[in-house]
C-alpha cells in the first residue's frame, strides 16, 4: 500500500499552475466505446450472438466514432502549438515517443485504433498516391488475458482471492443487506420475469441481476424494441437501483482488495511519472485502453472515485507538468465527450 498512499500524496499536492509551466508527460486511460451486449437474459427475445452484427461484447459503430472523436480532443490539446496544454509531440507517430497498450478484447484494441485515428490523422500535404494517405499505422500492444496484470482490474491469477474477500465485504455491509431484505418481492419479480435461476445467494442473485441492466441498457441504447413484457413490467427501471449500488462497492472495498484490483496499474503510474520528472523515458503519451471496472479500480485506490459507472470513451489522463520555478505537478483529470474537463 506504500505505493498508493505516495502517489496519493503527489497528486494530492498539486499547488497552483503557472502560465508558463510545461506538460512533459500525459497518461491516458480510458473505456473502451459503446459496445453490444455481453449476456443473455434467459427470457430476452434477443441474444447477443444472433441480435448484433459482431456478436457479444464487440465495438460497434457508434463505439469507434466515440473514440475517434475523443482522439481529435486530445490531438487539439496536446499537438496545437497554442495549447497551453502543448505536449510537443511530432504531428505524426513516433514509437519514441507515443507507447499505447490495450487488454486483449476486440473492443479495447479496436477503440484504441479509433482514438489513434483521430490522433495520428494522415496530414495535409502528404503524398496522395500512396494507400497510407487516409491512414497511419500506430502500433497498439497487449498481452493475452491470462497474464494481463494491469488493466482488468483484478489480475486472473488473483481473482479467487479477491472474490472471496469481495463477498465477505458486501455479504457483512448493512447497507447492501438493508437493500436486499427490502427489495425481497421486486428481486423475486426480477427473476421470475428474466428466468434466472432462483437462489437464496444474495449476492449471486444481485450480481445476474446487474448484468440484466447492462442487457437492457443496450438494446435500449441501440433502439431495440424490448420483449412486451419487460416493458409493461418496467424491467429496465426495476434493476436500475442494483447495478448503481453494484458499482457503489468499488468504495468499501478493504485495503487488500483495493491492492488486488488496482494496486498494479497504480505502481505503473507512478513509475512513469517518475521516469518522465527524472527524464530517464522519452514517452511523451501512454495510452491505457480499458474497461470501466479499471478506471472504478484506480480511481478508488486514489481516493477519488465517486461511486458511478464510467461512461464509454471517459478518459482519465494523468498529466506531469513542470513548473516555471522548478519542481513539478502533477494533474489528474477526466473528459468524456463534449463536456468539460473535470480536475480531481
Amino acid at each position: 500500500m506504500c505505493v498508493l498512499f505516495a502517489f496519493v500524496l503527489l497528486l494530492q499536492n498539486l499547488g497552483l499552475m503557472a502560465a508558463a509551466d510545461k506538460l512533459i508527460l500525459s497518461i491516458l486511460m480510458f473505456r473502451h466505446g459503446d459496445r453490444s451486449a455481453t449476456r443473455d437474459i434467459p427470457n430476452d427475445i434477443y441474444t447477443a450472438a444472433d441480435s448484433w452484427p459482431q456478436g457479444p461484447g464487440q465495438l460497434s459503430k457508434l463505439g469507434a466514432e466515440n473514440h475517434l472523436r475523443t482522439g481529435r480532443f486530445f490531438r487539439g490539446r496536446y499537438t496545437d502549438p497554442s495549447s497551453p496544454a502543448y505536449l510537443g509531440l511530432d504531428p505524426d507517430f513516433k514509437r519514441a515517443e507515443v507507447n499505447v497498450r490495450s487488454t486483449d478484447m476486440d473492443r479495447t484494441l479496436m477503440s484504441a485504433e479509433s482514438f489513434l485515428s483521430g490522433f495520428f490523422p494522415v496530414r495535409a500535404g502528404s503524398n496522395q498516391t500512396s494507400p497510407l494517405n487516409v491512414w497511419q499505422p500506430v502500433a497498439v500492444h497487449t498481452v493475452p488475458n491470462a497474464v494481463e496484470y494491469m488493466l482488468l482490474g483484478v489480475p486472473y491469477p488473483c481473482r479467487a482471492l479477491f472474490e472471496e474477500s469481495h463477498r465477505e465485504t458486501v455479504m457483512n455491509n448493512a447497507e447492501f443487506l438493508s437493500f436486499m431484505r427490502n427489495k425481497t418481492a421486486t428481486t423475486k419479480k426480477i427473476v421470475e420475469v428474466c428466468g434466472w435461476d432462483d437462489t437464496p445467494d444474495f449476492l449471486a442473485t444481485f450480481s445476474v441481476i446487474k448484468s440484466t441492466y447492462d442487457t437492457l441498457f443496450c438494446e435500449k441504447s441501440h433502439n431495440f424494441t424490448l420483449k412486451k413484457e419487460f416493458v409493461e413490467t418496467h424491467l429496465f427501471d426495476l434493476v436500475k437501483p442494483y447495478a448503481d449500488l453494484g458499482w457503489q462497492h468499488f468504495n468499501i472495498m478493504t485495503d487488500q482488495e483495493k491492492a488486488l484490483s488496482g494496486g498494479v496499474l497504480l505502481r505503473e503510474l507512478k513509475t512513469r511519472v517518475r521516469a518522465a520528472i527524472e527524464r530517464t523515458d522519452e514517452y511523451k503519451l501512454i495510452i491505457f485502453s480499458a474497461h470501466d471496472g479499471t478506471l472504478a479500480s484506480i480511481l478508488t485506490c486514489l481516493g477519488v472515485y465517486d461511486g458511478v459507472q464510467t461512461p464509454y470513451a471517459t478518459v482519465l489522463a494523468v498529466e506531469v507538468w513542470e513548473r516555471e520555478e522548478g519542481g513539478h505537478v502533477i494533474k489528474l483529470i477526466r473528459h468524456h465527450k463534449d463536456e468539460d474537463l473535470i480536475s480531481y
